[in-house]
């Protein structure tokens, strides 16, 4: 019966920790960098990996995060193409479905190096 409350436990964890990843979060968290310096931000994120400068001169930090995994899925199949025996597993056919999720993040700093703004772009700004 204790393994039965172990598991019951591991999953509810696991679903709690899947909500706490949200686009409100990654708002927030870069929302309190605005005003701060560049070199604090780079201490604690790592170098970026590109800059740019906007003719106004001020400078763009760009960091990119991207992540591409598959998921098993397993489309039925009819009597048309492939027949019975497609793949060798009957009506069924098992294969990979690929996700890819990116993130942009771009900060902007003015002449001083402090953060003026922020922005970013994907499918996957997230944070925790």
């Amino acid at each position: 019966m204790k393994h039965i409350y172990r598991l019951i436990l591991g999953v509810l964890a696991v679903l709690v920790m899947q909500g706490c990843a949200t686009h409100a979060n990654f708002i927030k968290k870069y929302d309190a960098w605005v005003g701060q310096d560049i070199n604090a931000f780079i201490q604690r994120a790592g170098y970026p990996d590109s800059t740019y400068t906007l003719p106004n001169k001020h400078t763009v930090y760009v960091y990119a995060r991207s992540r591409v995994y598959s998921v098993p899925s397993m489309p039925m199949m009819g009597y048309g193409y492939g027949g019975y025996y497609y793949n060798g597993y009957g009506m069924f056919t098992y294969g990979n479905e690929v996700v890819q999720e990116s993130c942009n993040l771009y900060l902007e700093t003015d002449l001083k190096g402090k953060i003026v703004m922020w922005g970013s772009r994907g499918n996957r700004c997230v944070s925790e």
